[in-house]
């Protein structure tokens, strides 16, 4: 005959143990969840993050002030090198690169209008001026009737020049047009009879002797190597429109992820705003930054 004491109390045992052996587990699954979550990027995940690089002021001042500081929070940075700007802005949109630094507002309202791409330029950053530099004329006062000055063709960076020629006022652009969209054509009043040589932006400093006066955008002047404190005229923080400032570069989609709060949080820094202290006083500031 069973001794169903003897039974009950090996029952119990039984469940004890299966108890114990349930706890133990369960714990584990939460360190495995632990682990999980941190290798999912939760908790110091090595996040690769791809970005369009140039030769430009921006990519440079991206590499040796923003770089470092991304790379301390665990993230691989790892550049694409796209010469062509349609191209670039096309490779954002389809996520072969996840950010850039050089382009404006301007440029990335004007690609997703004509391309149909969904890009916002999310954080103004530091810009080199657009400036005038000298040609076979030296300064501003030396200008005659029928001067050629050669500009950057691309529609935004045209307007540009023709917003930085109506500030010096050589010109007056037609006032119900939007400044951002001007050409040639929208110039009513021109005293000098001034001519226009529009070209591609890198390739203007080639033909600097053969015209009175060059346009450049900072990124052209920078790769030309010429010194921005030559300038005869050019933006600064009171006449450069908010469009017309380099920027963050991302597709809309990820607006709201952490790399990019951490992108902004980083061109904050007040370990960044150092770091542009030391490389010149040329740069127009965003707001955050003085």
């Amino acid at each position: 005959m069973m001794d169903f004491s003897v039974f009950r109390k090996k029952s119990l045992l039984k469940l004890a143990s299966v108890l114990a052996l349930s706890t133990l587990l369960l714990a584990a699954a939460g360190c495995g969840s632990s682990s999980k979550e941190a290798s999912s990027g939760k908790a110091g995940e090595t996040k690769e993050l791809k970005y369009r690089v140039m030769p430009t002021a921006t990519s440079d001042l991206f590499d040796g002030g923003i770089k470092p500081i991304l790379e301390k929070k665990g993230y691989k940075l790892t550049p694409v090198k796209i010469t062509d700007s349609i191209q670039r802005e096309m490779a954002l949109d389809e996520g072969k690169i996840d950010f850039h630094v050089d382009a404006h507002k301007a440029w990335i309202d004007q690609v997703n209008k004509s391309k149909g791409t969904h890009l916002t330029a999310i954080l103004p950053l530091p810009t080199v001026p657009t400036a005038i530099y000298g040609g076979s004329k030296k300064t501003l006062e030396e200008v005659a009737p029928g001067d050629v000055i050669a500009i950057p063709n691309d529609a935004s960076n045209l307007a540009r020049a023709y917003q930085l020629l109506e500030q010096l006022g050589w010109i007056k652009l037609d006032p119900s047009k939007d400044k951002d969209h001007v050409t040639g054509k929208d110039i009513v009043e021109n005293p000098k009879n001034l001519q226009f040589k529009e070209m591609k932006g890198p390739s203007i400093n080639t033909i600097r002797s053969d015209v009175a006066y060059i346009i450049l955008r900072g990124s052209d002047a920078y790769n030309a190597k010429i010194d921005f404190n030559s300038a005869l005229f050019a933006e600064n923080p009171d006449s450069i429109k908010d469009s017309m400032r380099i920027a963050l570069c991302i597709a809309d989609k990820n607006k709201d992820t952490q790399w990019v709060k951490d992108i902004i949080e980083a061109y904050k820094s007040p370990e960044f705003k150092e770091y542009v202290k030391k490389t010149g006083s040329f740069w127009i500031l965003p707001d955050y930054m003085k």
